[in-house]
């Protein structure tokens, strides 16, 4: 068969097409050198950043929430009947130890006193008479133990018209601050009716309250400060520790007592009690580095020498503006300040120790997630074959 042109045309297409696939499978490793890399996991270990506590001896002190209050206070009463003649001293003022306050109208009771110390002379001169017969044997016992029963009634009724009057001018039982008066100039009263309150603020007292759990922490007689809301501290006696507790709130009293000189001081007025308490080592970081494990305890996350991180449980021993003293932490400790959230108890790090010191800034701060991520090398790595 005589071969056409386009025979030879489909013939050498064929020919070309059948080299080109021979030549694939004799430059495989062309081919394969085309192909995507493929992903290999490979094993790395979390950076932290750490900062090195060490311990210091510090004082922890138990803070009681309450009120001032009076040493003590009175209610003055009248004890006779009358109308009030005279106000020598108003509520808010300042009185002494025996300063009359109140006067009450004395009526006749001057001549009432000075009738019975008449009586009195006379039953004296009687039954001084008497004696004297009776030494002479004149007079029989009888009549001697008559009068000196007349001479007593006589003086007990000198002494009772003597208190009467005087119960018309009210003193001060001891130096103090006047306040809720009920009567004013004019003002009858009967026997028993309330007049004035007295109270004493030298010294003052601070009432709080404790729980159950710092009962045994407190002891009659420790130096403690008193701290008003307006700032003020003073320093006094523990002088008083109930022995039963409140039914409702199951706290018990505690009473600080201050001395005072100048005998004023606001009754009612919030006030705290601060009691030192034993020393102790203890360090001082931010509360962001605190966190709870899965037992809700609180805690730390430190870096061992092993690089291992270790979560280790704190006490709580003394709080302030910029930040807390916790306890319960190896000494020196290097704490996890970057990076606690991502690692956990048992698990390798690789610590990067912070040079610059924290800022009371940075250590109020806790680091976002975004915060974190940058310096945190990834798990897994991707490699080109």
């Amino acid at each position: 068969m005589q071969l056409t042109r386009g025979h030879y045309i489909a013939i050498g297409s064929t020919v070309i097409i059948t080299l080109w696939m021979l030549s694939g499978l004799f430059n495989g490793t062309d081919i394969t050198e085309t192909q995507a890399p493929v992903e290999k996991e490979t094993s790395s270990i979390f950076s932290v950043e750490v900062k090195q506590f060490n311990a210091t001896s510090i004082t922890p002190e138990l803070t009681l929430h309450g009120q001032t209050a009076p040493n003590r206070e009175v209610q003055l009463k009248t004890e006779i009947a009358g109308t009030v003649l005279k106000l020598h001293a108003k509520e808010g003022e300042l009185v002494k130890k025996g300063q009359v306050i109140i006067e009450i109208d004395t009526q006749d009771k001057h001549q009432q006193l000075k009738q019975a110390k008449a009586l009195l002379k006379q039953r004296k001169v009687e039954h001084q008479a008497n004696q004297s017969l009776i030494g002479k044997g004149l007079q029989n016992k009888t009549r001697l133990a008559e009068s000196e029963s007349q001479l007593a009634a006589a003086e007990a009724q000198v002494t009772s018209k003597s208190i009467r009057l005087n119960a018309t001018k009210i003193t001060a039982p001891f130096s103090g601050v006047l306040e809720n008066s009920h009567v004013e100039i004019g003002s009858y009263l009967k026997a028993g009716d309330p007049v004035i309150s007295l109270l004493d603020f030298n010294p003052f007292i601070v009432k709080g309250y404790t729980s159950e759990k710092d009962l045994s922490l407190i002891k009659i007689g420790a130096t403690a400060t008193g701290k008003t809301i307006d700032g003020k501290e003073s320093t006094g006696k523990i002088r008083y520790v109930s022995s039963k507790a409140n039914s409702s709130t199951r706290t018990f009293l505690v009473e600080l007592e201050i001395d005072n000189p100048s005998e004023r001081q606001a009754d009612g007025v919030t006030a705290d009690i601060i009691i030192p308490l034993q020393q102790t080592n203890g360090v001082f970081i931010s509360p962001a580095l605190l966190s709870l494990n899965e037992k809700g305890i609180l805690g730390a996350k430190y870096v061992a020498k092993d690089n291992q991180v270790i979560f280790s449980p704190i006490q709580l021993v003394k709080a302030e503006s910029t930040g807390v003293w916790v306890s319960g932490l190896p000494n020196p400790v290097n704490l996890i300040v970057v990076g606690q959230s991502f690692v956990s108890p048992g698990e390798k790090v690789q610590p990067i120790f912070k040079k610059t010191m924290l800022t009371t800034k940075e250590l109020s701060i806790t680091p976002t997630k975004e915060q974190i991520t940058p310096k945190i090398k990834p798990r897994f790595e991707v490699e080109a074959k």
